[in-house]
């Protein structure tokens, strides 16, 4: 077979204007297969057929049907299209369907095309120039606006030499689609063949399927083994992105399978409400699109119905556009990068029925509802439009985005990419010094480490204004406040630490320089309760008992408390139990004496040791067990890691 290319070619133009009539001629397949095809003179579903170019390399051609009936399966297959072919018939020149369908390329990203000026043998040459300058001046300002317009008679071949001439220069001018990425695929057709079973065709949006590889489908959640693989009629054992493939899947029901669902690598994606992204409204449009506006969303093959919940403004004019939420009336497994289309019924437009009013860009998915003019929000998606189309921003910007170290499988997921080039990317950024890991050995950036760290000062700061008359925040407390996950965290604040920006009295943190506001009579009773705490050991005093005898208020001795835990002097063990840090040590001088003579004591003996009851030595050893003094087993202790270290 001839070397194929990953390019996918595509007709547009109105109904009866020649399209189907131009495939023929150009690849022999009559692309109307359906039987209400042939006798509607018509084109209903898409057809597909391989287009040999004149240095006999291979590509496919969609052929799409031209009348307004059909325009969802017009859209289904503008997503796989990276040439577009728009035929205009001379004798009726633009008609609405060229127009919507134009609409419907631009929106869905198409770059390179070129015009057949079709039936011209029914015209004389005025006309065919008159028709020539009208398209010109609709082409101007979009994709085409260069493109040739090649005259051709499907019927007497005039001109075709030239059409082809001008096609081969078009594609030779057009990238191959890359095939980076997991493998995903909008399914256009399902069906059974005796014999082999079920097969599954599409354009693969990204990534490359090979026989043998084991895919789920979306939104059913199955997965079946690709047993054969066709890519435009011929058995091969790869199909890649941007070309037309079929798999022959006899694991699955064809009759469960359906256009709009998706076949990729499995817990790649899966199906959600909700999607982010930007939508454009067409400059044609004769009304704004209201907030939560309801519209038909066209993705891949798929078609829901879906409310465009606008996050920047109330209304979108014509024309302009703004970051919006999708939100869907049926899950659907879309992804970052796919291109839309919105429909709408618009009463004010003066027309009936759906129209192609805008589409846009998916950015992202969520499980929650997004409320307007978030500045954090927009300037997040506005930065994930810009990385969209380039993988290593794109790696870097999910990095920079999470509040957690992600592992490399989390990672992946976010970007569907393969882990060879989630890898590569790696390398890359922690080779610039951007990229680090977190305790757990999680992927960080240190743009994330620095968000964090600035969240930490903020909440220190906002601490000190707010309780002026004490030392510093507790690192519970700063956790609560900064709402970051304990990995994160712990990086801001060994950074913050590290760099002197932060300081570490006791148990406390707080900004370098702070000094606690203290009047004499807060410093007086701090004292006193300290010394209390100290003369009562391992019996520690309650506030209620210190308030009365040192005739004050409790909730003075609590915040003398407060400030004692705070300067490390005194240390909670639980809600009712506060001890002083001598006691503390003093328990554990107990503890290494007991080990001296066996390996493990109980509860029991360690009450009896200190000569107090369990409301103090049980607090006391769950202390120990938390700071690795003591491994809990059962009802026993044991060494732990700290004790170990001095019994050495």
């Amino acid at each position: 077979m001839s070397v194929r290319r990953n390019i996918m070619l595509g007709t547009a133009g109105h109904i009866d204007h020649g399209k189907t009539a131009l495939v023929k001629l150009l690849t022999g397949c009559d692309t109307d297969t359906l039987t209400e095809e042939k006798q509607r003179g018509l084109t209903i579903d898409l057809g597909f057929a391989p287009c040999r170019l004149a240095d006999q390399r291979v590509v496919g051609i969609i052929d799409v049907p031209g009348h307004v009936d059909f325009i969802r399966n017009m859209v289904a297959g503008a997503h796989g299209i990276d040439v577009v072919i728009l035929v205009v018939a001379a004798d009726d020149g633009i008609m609405p369907q060229t127009v919507e369908h134009l609409h419907i390329l631009t929106l869905m990203g198409v770059r390179h095309g070129l015009v057949a000026l079709t039936k011209t043998d029914l015209v004389d040459s005025a006309r065919r120039q008159a028709v020539t300058v009208q398209l010109r001046q609709m082409l101007a300002g979009t994709f085409l606006a260069d493109a040739p317009i090649c005259p051709v008679s499907n019927t007497t071949g005039d001109g075709f030499d030239a059409f082809y001439d001008a096609l081969n220069a078009v594609v030779a001018a057009c990238e191959d689609r890359p095939c980076t990425g997991m493998f995903r695929m909008w399914i256009e057709d399902a069906f059974s063949i005796r014999g082999a079973g079920t097969v599954v065709t599409g354009i693969p949006m990204t990534g490359t399927v090979r026989v043998g590889q084991v895919l789920t489908v979306l939104p059913l959640g199955v997965e079946a083994r690709a047993r054969r693989l066709q890519v435009y009629g011929r058995d091969t054992n790869e199909g890649r992105a941007g070309e037309c493939v079929a798999l022959n899947m006899p694991e699955l029901d064809h009759q469960a399978l359906r256009r709009g669902m998706v076949l990729c690598e499995p817990d790649m994606l899966e199906p959600v409400k909700m999607a982010e992204g930007q939508v454009r409204l067409l400059a044609g449009v004769k009304s704004s699109l209201k907030d939560n506006a309801e519209v038909q969303l066209h993705v891949g093959t798929a078609t829901v119905q879906a409310r465009v919940a606008l996050l920047e403004d109330s209304l979108l004019a014509p024309g302009q556009a703004q970051m919006a939420q999708l939100r869907l009336a049926e899950p659907l497994p879309i992804a970052p990068g796919d291109k839309f289309v919105l429909r709408a019924n618009l009463p004010a437009a003066g027309q009936s029925g759906l129209t192609t009013i805008g589409g846009g860009r998916i950015l992202g998915t969520s499980n929650i509802k997004l409320r307007r003019k978030k500045p954090w929000t927009i300037a997040a998606l506005r930065a994930r439009l810009d990385a969209v189309d380039e993988p290593m921003r794109w790696v870097e910007l999910m990095l920079q985005e999470s509040n957690r170290p992600l592992t490399l499988a989390e990672l992946q997921r976010k970007c569907l990419l393969r882990q060879d080039e989630i890898a590569h990317v790696i390398t890359q950024l922690c080779a610039a010094g951007r990229l680090g890991q977190g305790p757990s050995g999680g992927l960080v950036h240190q743009d994330a480490v620095e968000r964090a760290a600035g969240k930490i000062l903020r909440a220190v700061t906002e601490f000190h204004s707010a309780h002026p008359q004490q030392l510093g925040v507790g690192r519970d407390e700063l956790i609560e406040r900064v709402e970051c996950a304990a990995e994160l965290f712990a990086l801001a604040l060994d950074k913050l630490l590290g760099s002197n920006r932060l300081e570490k009295t006791g148990a406390v943190f707080a900004l370098p320089g702070w000094h606690a506001r203290l009047t004499d009579r807060d410093r007086w009773l701090a004292e006193q309760v300290e010394n209390a705490f100290k003369k009562a050991g391992w019996l520690s005093p309650t506030t209620a008992e210190l308030a009365a005898r040192l005739a004050v208020q409790v909730e003075e001795v609590e915040k003398a408390v407060k400030l004692l835990i705070d300067r490390g002097m005194l240390v909670r063990l639980s809600d009712k139990i506060v001890m002083h840090r001598d006691a503390i040590e003093a328990g554990k001088r107990v503890v290494l004496e007991l080990f001296a003579r066996s390996p493990s004591f109980t509860t029991m003996q360690f009450r009896d040791a200190l000569g107090v009851s369990r409301k103090y030595a049980v607090p006391l050893l769950d202390h120990l067990d938390r700071i690795r003094f003591t491994v809990r087993q059962g009802n026993t202790r044991t060494p732990g890691a700290e004790a170990r270290k001095q019994m050495v």
